[in-house]
């Protein structure tokens, strides 16, 4: 009766809430959108003029080259098998259960797409500029959706988890490796030139879905007067001040230091504010990639 009991608790802490169904359904549905929009950007400017992206998309193209009835999508989908095998073994289920959905829906979108999208034989540079930004616009959003398109993000998970090369380089060897290859294979390095544009403008694009166009600033101010700074930043610029306790390296003397967060468009503002109450002070202005919380975004508009 215990071991019973046991099972049915179990049971019911496995057992999926409407809650958990429902972002689960969203976050499909935002796979399978990002998807479409990766596949059609691929197959209307990228593929149609031969340019190579990173990754195992790129090494599609390469073989397509050579063996032209071998569609794209199957192509990267044989290519992933091997490493979502690894990936499930080392990774887990959970973790892996987006990006599974997103290299099956973004490769099967790629194919299924293929006879029906204009295929735009345009200029290389222009084809690479609005190529990158819809396979990035598209990319964005499946990371947004809590999945990837597999390749090098995966492979590139992979190397750090058996070797410890940070993900970043991973990606980055992998990438650079198939556009070099692109160039040497269509004998033209004009090619991996412009792949090389498109994964730049895709790579931006992405940042940009994920953490949107933010024109905010970080000011930090290390100053013997913090608190008329304060005061006129809390008054009359009407923006919150956290006030930090920092010591000179050097001379081992405390001071204040002062974090704002505002957007671009007050930040001459808080540089007058301290040139006035104190010309002596230490004044650091950072750009952000992204803010959340009170008087921002919240954190709920960017999940």
């Amino acid at each position: 009766m215990r071991l019973y009991g046991h099972i049915l608790r179990i049971q019911r802490q496995i057992k999926p809430t409407k809650k958990s169904i429902v972002a689960g359904l969203l976050s499909i549905a935002g796979i399978t959108i990002g998807s479409a929009i990766y596949a059609a950007g691929f197959g209307i400017f990228i593929l149609p003029n031969h340019i190579a992206p990173g990754g195992f998309i790129g090494i599609a193209v390469i073989l397509q080259y050579y063996f032209p009835l071998l569609q794209i999508g199957t192509m990267i989908i044989i290519m992933n098998v091997p490493l979502l095998i690894i990936g499930l073994k080392r990774l887990g289920w959970h973790f892996l259960f987006g990006t599974i959905v997103g290299t099956l829906l973004s490769s099967v979108f790629i194919d299924l797409f293929a006879p029906y999208l204009p295929q735009l034989q345009t200029d290389a540079i222009l084809a690479a500029i609005y190529g990158g930004f819809l396979m990035g616009a598209g990319i964005g959003i499946i990371f947004r959706s809590f999945g990837s398109t597999g390749g090098s993000d995966l492979l590139g998970q992979i190397i750090y988890d058996f070797t410890g090369l940070p993900f970043g380089q991973a990606m980055m060897l992998i990438d650079v490796a198939v556009i070099i290859l692109a160039g040497v294979v269509f004998r033209n390095i004009n090619i991996s030139l412009y792949s090389i544009i498109a994964e730049i403008i895709s790579n931006k694009t992405i940042d940009i879905v994920q953490s949107g166009l933010t024109f905010s600033k970080a000011v930090y101010i290390i100053t013997q007067k913090p608190d008329k700074i304060k005061e006129v930043i809390l008054n009359e610029i009407k923006r919150g001040v956290t006030e930090i306790t920092a010591m000179g390296g050097y001379t081992g003397e405390i001071k204040k230091m002062l974090l704002i967060v505002v957007p671009h468009t007050q930040v001459s503002k808080i540089k007058k504010v301290v040139s006035e109450a104190d010309p002596e002070s230490f004044v650091i202005v950072a750009e952000l990639s992204e803010v959340i919380g009170s008087g921002f975004k919240s954190i709920k508009e960017r999940i």
